[in-house]
Order: C-alpha cells, then sequence, then structure tokens
C-alpha cells in the first residue's frame, strides 16, 4: 500500500495564504502545514494556528488532526541572524535584514555557516513556539537548499546535529526526489513543460541544472539516509501550476499501486471576504518580501480543487494510506 503526506507550504506570510491554508484544515483536506518564522508577524499568526489544532483537536476525539513543521526560509522575510551573506545590505520598514531574493540566486556568495546558524535558530524559535510538541519536519522555501549540492549537504547536516541536541528521533525531511525525475507519470494537461520547471528557469534557477540530475538526487538521498533522517519517497511538486481536481485524482491514482511514499505539495490561498474581482484585489495587496502574487489565483484554484475533491473516497479508491512524516 502507498502513502500520501497532504501539506500546505507557506503559512505565517499573509492572510491571504493563511485564510486558504485554514479553510483546507478544517475541511479535513490536508494533515500538515509548513510553517513560515521569518515574518514580522508570524509569532501571531503561528498562535492562530495553534489555537486551530486545538480546537480541532478537541472535535477529533483529542486526536491532533494536523502536525507543524518549519518552512526553513532563506529567501522570503528577515533573517533571524541578522545581517550575513544571506542578507542583503537593505532593511526592510522595521529596520531588520531581508533575505536575498531567489531569482537568479547568488548561490556563490553564501557562507554555509551563514546557512546552518539560520536554520538552528529558525529551528529553535519554532520549538519555543510549539512548546513541547515536537517539530514535524523541515521544508525549504523556493527549494534553494536542495538546488546545490553544499547547501543540501550543509541542511541535513545541521538537522542531524540539531537532532542529537533536542531530540530522540530525527526530524524528517522533504524528498529530494521530485516526482518529475521519478518513475512516475505526470499530468500534462496539454504542457510541454511542467509548470515547476517553467518557474525555475523565470527565477534562474536553470543555472544549477548539472546539480539536478538523477543521479545527484540519488546522492542527496543517500546522504540523508547515512544520516538517519527520513523522508517520503518522493515529492509530488507537479500540483503546482496545474491546480486541477483531475490533476490530483490523476496523481492519486498513480501513486496507488507503486507501494511508494508521497508528500503531495500545496500552495493555497483565499481572500478574506468573497470578492467578485479575486485579480483586482490581489493586485491591491501589500505583498510579504519573497511572496509573489503573481500565483495567488492558482492558489485559490488549488483550493477549489482540494474542496472538489472526494479525499477519503480516492483514498480508499486508489488504496492510499493517509500519514504524516514521522511515519514514513
Amino acid at each position: 500500500m502507498s502513502s500520501i503526506i497532504l501539506t500546505a507550504d507557506d503559512y505565517g506570510a499573509c492572510d491571504f495564504i493563511d485564510n486558504g491554508i485554514i479553510r483546507a484544515l478544517r475541511l479535513g483536506k490536508i494533515n500538515t502545514v509548513s510553517a513560515f518564522v521569518t515574518h514580522p508577524d508570524s509569532p501571531e499568526r503561528m498562535q492562530s494556528l495553534l489555537t486551530i489544532r486545538e480546537e480541532l483537536k478537541q472535535r477529533n476525539n483529542g486526536e491532533y488532526t494536523f502536525n507543524i513543521g518549519l518552512h526553513f526560509s532563506m529567501t522570503s522575510g528577515n533573517a533571524l541572524t541578522g545581517k550575513s551573506s544571506l542578507t542583503t545590505d537593505e532593511t526592510g520598514d522595521d529596520g531588520k535584514f531581508e533575505f536575498r531574493e531567489a531569482k537568479n540566486y547568488a548561490f556563490r556568495r553564501i557562507n554555509l555557516e551563514d546557512l546552518r546558524n539560520e536554520l538552528i535558530a529558525q529551528l529553535d524559535l519554532l520549538d519555543v513556539w510549539l512548546g513541547g510538541t515536537k517539530i514535524d519536519h523541515v521544508t525549504n522555501h523556493h527549494g534553494i537548499t536542495y538546488l546545490d549540492l553544499d547547501f543540501f549537504g550543509t541542511y541535513i547536516n545541521t538537522i542531524s546535529e540539531y537532532n542529537n541536541q533536542k531530540y530522540n528521533n530525527n526530524i524528517p525531511i522533504r524528498s529530494p526526489m521530485s516526482w518529475l525525475k521519478s518513475d512516475m507519470r505526470v499530468w500534462r494537461n496539454g504542457n510541454i513543460l511542467a509548470p515547476t520547471v517553467r518557474q525555475g528557469i523565470e527565477l534562474g534557477l536553470w543555472k544549477k541544472l548539472g546539480d539536478l540530475t538523477k543521479r545527484k538526487l540519488k546522492i542527496r538521498e543517500s546522504d540523508a539516509f547515512r544520516l538517519e533522517i527520513p523522508f517520503p519517497d518522493f515529492l509530488a511538486d507537479t500540483i503546482y501550476g496545474l491546480p486541477h481536481r483531475d490533476n490530483l485524482e490523476f496523481l492519486m491514482a498513480e501513486l496507488g499501486p507503486k507501494n511508494y511514499s508521497a508528500e503531495f505539495i500545496f500552495h493555497l490561498g483565499h481572500p478574506t471576504d468573497e470578492v467578485n474581482d479575486l485579480e483586482n484585489l490581489i493586485n491591491g495587496l501589500l505583498m510579504p518580501h519573497g511572496i509573489d502574487s503573481g500565483y495567488f489565483v492558482n492558489r485559490t484554484l488549488e483550493l477549489d480543487a482540494l474542496t472538489q475533491l472526494d479525499l477519503q473516497g480516492k483514498l480508499a479508491e486508489n488504496r492510499l494510506e493517509k500519514i504524516y512524516f514521522e511515519q514514513v
């Protein structure tokens, strides 16, 4: 039997994203949230998420309905460790140093020790906010640490060291293996290039293609195995840019007979109130640093696809078990 983790990324950046995630949580459509700790109001947003988790727990016979992990950021929000090679030389309105942007990321300018220190600081902060509940997993905004072998090595070694200091069991990570590089078929709906590939080209990340061959992804897997850091077999990143229920049903049907574990990653959003002109509303929003409003309409479509999906029926039909990261 294959297993599936349903994750919503980017919680804690702004109302539009958080509203979409909260709606999906209340409908029982996702079971994992990957949260920022780097935005000015992330503390208040995390408190809201924890309150909702306790509320849903009470309705679920005392069992949590979703877990919370760290959405490690090097490209969105403010650095917890202050000015470093990870940041620009300018500060935001709050006087804190903002991260470099993902577009044309300056990989060669990054000091790996700065990456390590920032990751530890973000893990420490989330650990405090969770108040004794273990960090469920670690993911990475824009996947920057997954695009460079040295970055990835620093990333997993830091997590391994953190595990030894803080936890008895290792914190899982997002899979290094993309669905596109696996033996899984992709629902293209007429697309020549998968939207995730197009986004990488637009961000200038095509320069890292040499580090993203299947052979080098296997090296990343081996390195994580060596450190005994668990992860699902694959990341179903092919939902991005193809926010259709048919796509979700196709991917679930493809996963069912494979006897794999996979994380389905969602980028969700919803306005606070119902609106007639969504694009006009989005154009008027004040965007947090490192968050792209260009995908906000698709965020609502991903939420619509999830809402329309008969999740329990499709899980049963495809003999899929819904699991948490700790179960991989």
